[in-house]
């Protein structure tokens, strides 16, 4: 089941506001939609709820939106997807044209701010089909009351590699982090300081720096309409060089089973393990 409405961990935060952006805006009493996921929002959605849930909001069916699909043309859909090329390319393919369109209509929801390219190709091709198209600014997978991840796994990759040909794919990277980051702070309803450490590397200062950058419009451009202050909160960025020594100890500082020096009560040194 989703977290209770009383709890107010990250996942319960996330889950209310998919309701009231997504689910609120678009539903219609005794109508049915099938939901239309892409690999991301996947893993968002699950992360804060279960099927039960999405069936008490009028959710029947969810699908895969890369896989090939039978068409409901009696059914509308709700899209739920990353602003990606290749998510909206198979959303284009399903309303192709009127006589090959899968859905009666669709209600598009974006994770976060969808490219003016991306938003004109959809505006040009299947506007008339279109009930909703809107950013929901959720870019991130809450997986603790007060974890998240951003789930880009070639991040580390991009920003550590000493390759000078992947300098424009890590600009690339951090910018998509900093935009996440940005969601993060506006589910939580906050614009904070942003603070980092600079050394060894320029990692944590870039992302600090296109951070603050970001979070400076989005609030000059939220869907309030009002340009927010700063409050009390701070977000730190740091990148791995701050501390790259517990994640080499992390399972050694824990004696195996049947350690010897365990049932001796000796002292062991965990690095001889």
């Amino acid at each position: 089941m989703a977290p209770p409405v009383s709890e107010r961990g990250l996942k319960s935060v996330v889950w209310r506001k998919i309701k009231t952006a997504m689910f609120d805006d678009c539903r219609k009493e005794g109508e049915w939609k099938i939901m239309l996921l892409d690999e991301f929002t996947t893993k968002l959605l699950s992360s804060c709820c279960k099927m039960t849930d999405l069936l008490e909001e009028g959710i029947t069916v969810i699908e895969n939106i890369y896989k090939n699909r039978e068409p409901v043309r009696q059914m509308k859909a709700l899209y739920f997807i990353s602003p990606t090329p290749k998510s909206v390319d198979c959303f284009l393919r399903d309303f192709g044209s009127k006589s090959e369109k899968k859905y009666k209509a669709a209600y598009i929801y974006f994770t976060d701010f969808c490219p003016d390219s991306l938003f004109n190709k959809i505006k040009a091709s299947c506007s008339k089909s279109i009930r909703r198209c809107k950013e929901i600014n959720i870019s991130f997978i809450p997986q603790e009351s007060q974890v998240y991840t951003l789930d880009v796994p070639d991040a580390f990759y991009y920003c550590y590699s000493p390759d000078p040909s992947n300098a424009s794919r890590k600009e690339v990277v951090m910018e998509a982090m900093a935009e996440q980051i940005v969601t993060v702070c506006a589910t939580l309803d906050e614009n904070p300081g942003v603070r980092y450490k600079s050394k060894p590397l320029d990692n944590a200062s870039k992302l600090a720096q296109l951070v603050e950058k970001k979070l400076e419009d989005y609030y000059k451009i939220d869907e309030k309409g009002l340009i927010k202050g700063k409050t009390q909160s701070q977000l730190l960025i740091i990148d791995r060089g701050f501390d790259p020594v517990s994640t080499v100890l992390h399972e050694l500082e824990r004696p195996p089973k049947g350690d010897p020096h365990s049932s001796l009560g000796t002292a062991a040194d965990p690095r001889r393990h």
